[in-house]
């Protein structure tokens, strides 16, 4: 088999980098490097653990410290450092099954096609976290960058990722591989678990979604996305706006959310098409069967999702806060 360089971007503590590197040592196919770009601000070399596994293992470590490098910067810097002729790239959270490098090259070696895409289920434990998973991520192994497989060549013609941003680089260089007509092919069964929603609460989520759509606003493939919020929540807050009294303040002239001059009209369309779409469409279409939605726990993926879209909304919508871009946030 050809030999792999296994390309990890990390700003998490060693202690969650050990376990991907762990599961990276214990493949069935073992990689020639593992190459870590690490910007945590903790720390500045590596820990004897990681070193000292990848020793045991036979396999090579290439580490460097970069700091304030988004996901993008550090996977470029990783690719700039690697040797391999095949390159892998994982990210933190995402942890490979132990089949992952093997099942990868032995698709690349029997086709003629330039990656192999990661095949990324999403774990989750309390009734909170499968109501997020169900609601965005369903229960389908899904096409990610962490797990993806390519040929070294494939950049020379693609270009590297977006380095400047914070979130939705590996989208963008997912789009434009495939805008250049690259063949690829997805495996058959998932060999990535993404654990980061593991310990997630509402204010995790929000925090998190505001930081990703507010770092990834401009990037092109998030314009459709624009378009949908103008075309189909803006119409959903206006039926809102104009329910008010009805249903905040059931028309009591005396109570104050009571809000004069507001008109009657009822027009439950939109939302009727959001909750269709929001509860129903798009986790069915994820492989969430509709037993598990129903009777009504539609609702409340619903609702989840409404709040993330009401954080998109917010930030696509308005000037970008000028801030310092080049600030980490500790969830990878």
């Amino acid at each position: 088999m050809t030999n792999i360089s296994v390309i990890i971007p990390s700003n998490h503590s060693q202690h969650e980098l050990l376990k991907v590197v762990h599961a990276i040592c214990n493949q069935t196919f073992k990689p020639a490097e593992i190459v870590i770009v690490d910007s945590s601000t903790e720390h500045s070399v590596c820990s004897a653990e990681i070193t000292a596994f990848c020793a045991v293992s036979g396999i090579g470590l290439n580490y460097e410290h970069r700091s304030k490098a988004f996901p993008g910067h550090a996977r470029n810097i990783g690719l700039g450092l690697a040797k391999g002729e095949l390159i892998a790239f994982i990210d933190v959270q995402t942890i490979p099954r132990p089949h992952w490098l093997e099942a990868a090259s032995n698709l690349l070696e029997s086709n003629a096609i330039a990656c192999v895409w990661g095949a990324t289920v999403f774990s989750a434990e309390t009734t909170f976290e499968r109501l997020v998973r169900d609601g965005f991520q369903g229960t389908l192994a899904r096409t990610t960058l962490p797990g993806t497989v390519c040929r070294r060549d494939v950049f020379a013609k693609t270009g590297q990722f977006v380095g400047w941003v914070r979130a939705g680089e590996d989208t963008e260089w997912i789009l434009r591989f495939k805008l250049l007509k690259f063949q690829a092919i997805n495996p058959s069964s998932a060999l990535i678990d993404y654990v980061g929603l593991i310990g997630s609460d509402s204010k995790r989520l929000l925090s998190k979604w505001y930081r990703n759509y507010t770092a990834s606003r401009n990037l092109p493939h998030f314009f459709p996305q624009r378009m949908l919020l103008w075309l189909v929540l803006y119409p959903l807050l206006i039926v809102i706006a104009f329910n008010w009294n009805y249903l905040i303040a059931d028309w009591r002239m005396d109570s104050p959310l009571y809000l004069g001059h507001v008109t009657k009209i009822v027009a439950g369309l939109p939302v009727l098409a959001y909750v269709g779409i929001r509860g129903f469409a798009l986790p069915m279409r994820r492989g969430v069967g509709i037993w598990r939605l129903l009777p009504f726990r539609f609702i409340p993926i619903t609702v989840i999702c409404f709040m993330a879209d009401i954080v998109k909304f917010l930030v696509f919508s308005f000037p970008k806060l000028k801030r310092d871009d080049c600030t980490l946030e500790t969830d990878s």
